[in-house]
């Protein structure tokens, strides 16, 4: 009888730890797989005492995650503060807004233990289940962001009111209006000073550019792009946003101004993630916005005649 209950105590924890680990952002949930299968061999070898302390452990585990995963500060991490420059490098900061949300390492390209997850996500909200969906789609968003016309963001700093304005004046203009702190930001952020009571961020559309990368490397990951294929795609992205922006400070300026008008403002599910990851971006001392430098050539894929692939620097 003990081990009937200790066996539905045992799968139900695991059923509730599976689900939390799968709804996550966060690899952390999985590495307490280990307890689960604990609990299994304990209650199947007819020790059912023995296997509620994994059980406990594990549901202690998967509440802390609940309660304290999902509030984690954003943060700027990285795993390898000592690598040396490189496009790849280069590339993974542009899309660090991201990963510096969720409190994860800016600056990891293929994640293998995230396979699962960008599967689920590529399928459930891009419709992607495979390479060549996912090429189709990377072409896609590159076509439009280069047929689209040039697009400023007007900001009165004054009344706080953020205007969209298309230079081909096809589309009726965006309207938000920003808090203090998003007003001081922009202000920051576009290097206006007083007294000047406007700024102007010019072809912040490009921003979107950003959103390539997390494709690229979901690709990788998921084994569907080579090396190489990841190495040019990435090449790519980072001399597009090369071409169009003089600086970290200007790629700042267009990522705060498509990201507040795209997402409809800061009621947006996430958006005060990404604002506060934003911030330490510019501002941290430690950001890669902050170290790397913008204007760093860009290695160069060559491919060999079998196929292989070999970087020189530009």
């Amino acid at each position: 009888m003990f081990t009937a209950v200790a066996g539905v105590v045992g799968a139900l924890a695991i059923g509730a730890w599976a689900v939390v680990s799968w709804a996550s952002k966060r690899r952390l949930p999985w590495l307490m797989a280990p307890l689960a299968l604990l609990t299994v061999v304990l209650v199947a070898a007819g020790l059912p005492g023995w296997s509620l302390l994994p059980t406990a452990a594990l549901l202690v585990g998967t509440f802390a995650e609940l309660v304290v995963g999902a509030y984690e500060a954003p943060a700027l991490r990285t795993k390898d503060p000592d690598a040396p420059l490189s496009t790849e490098r280069w590339a993974a900061a542009v899309a660090a807004p991201f990963r510096v949300a969720l409190a994860e390492p800016w600056d990891v390209v293929v994640r293998p233990q995230l396979r699962s997850r960008y599967r689920r996500t590529f399928a459930r909200e891009l419709g992607v289940t495979d390479r060549a969906g996912l090429l189709a789609k990377i072409e896609g968003l590159w076509a439009e962001l280069h047929a689209a016309p040039e697009t400023d963001l007007v900001v009165d700093l004054r009344s706080g009111v953020a205007r969209s304005r298309r230079s081909d004046g096809c589309q009726p203009e965006q309207t938000l209006v920003l808090t203090a702190e998003q007003v001081a930001r922009l202000r920051e952020v576009a290097g206006a000073r007083e007294p000047a009571d406007s700024v102007v961020v010019g072809a912040y559309q490009w921003w979107r550019a950003v959103y390539l990368v997390p494709l690229i490397c979901g690709g990788a990951t998921l084994d569907w792009l080579s090396p190489v294929e990841t190495q040019g795609l990435l090449r790519r992205v980072a001399a597009d946003l090369q071409r169009r922006f003089g600086g970290w400070s200007q790629l700042s300026a267009a990522f705060h101004a498509g990201f507040l008008l795209e997402q409809d403002g800061p009621a947006a599910a996430g958006a005060d993630r990404m604002w506060a990851a934003l911030g330490l971006l510019t501002t941290d001392p430690t950001s890669p916005w902050r170290l790397l430098p913008w204007d760093m050539p860009l290695d160069r894929v060559v491919v060999g005649e079998r196929g292989e692939g070999r970087e020189h620097r530009s």
